[in-house]
């Protein structure tokens, strides 16, 4: 019984593989008249952008860097001091380190993302700050600011990323860490 089986998907085989080799058949295809009465082909397409409109700035009038701007030239500003003016689009989730530890959850460092306005494509990641640092400073979604600090590729507690994070010194004018 086993040896039909074998037998049978054997032919079957053969007979698909042989049926995939045919070559395929000839379609003709009758030339279409054209009528020369036809007025020609009307295109009516928009002027093309200006060369201008495919630079991104590096920086705003004011002289602080632009989130894109320091994201698309960022070989020239890695590991380097910034000051990149940015609404603040999503802060991160505040963690409160007696409720993680009795769940036995790691409270993750704060993060802020920011970008140049509601609408660009780019978000920059902000760290290197603590709760109470939000807390004092009273940041919130929807502000703008100016972050200070270090534009580099990783930072402690965060993965390497493609556009990079901005290690923060200041917001503003006000120090993530009080002098003593």
């Amino acid at each position: 019984m086993l040896k039909s089986l074998l037998r049978v998907g054997a032919i079957l085989t053969a007979v698909v593989s042989l049926g995939a080799c045919d070559p395929p058949a000839t379609v003709q295809v009758e030339d279409e008249k054209v009528d020369d009465k036809l007025p020609p082909a009307r295109v009516d397409l928009p002027d093309p952008p200006p060369a201008s409109g495919f630079t991104i700035p590096e920086k705003n009038s004011d002289g602080t860097m632009r989130v894109e701007g320091l994201i698309h030239h960022q070989e020239k500003f890695l590991d380097q001091k910034v000051d990149v003016k940015g609404l603040i689009v999503k802060l991160s989730t505040p963690c409160d380190p007696k409720k993680a530890k009795k769940t036995g959850d790691p409270c993750p460092e704060p993060n802020l993302f920011i970008k140049d306005d509601a609408d660009a494509q780019k978000v920059l990641r902000v760290v290197g700050y603590d709760e109470d640092f939000v807390k004092k400073s009273k940041l919130a979604e929807g502000e703008e600011h100016v972050f200070k600090g270090t534009y580099s590729k990783v930072a402690q507690g965060f993965v390497a990323t493609e556009d990079g994070l901005l290690l923060l010194d200041y917001v503003d004018d006000m120090a993530v860490v009080e002098p003593k």
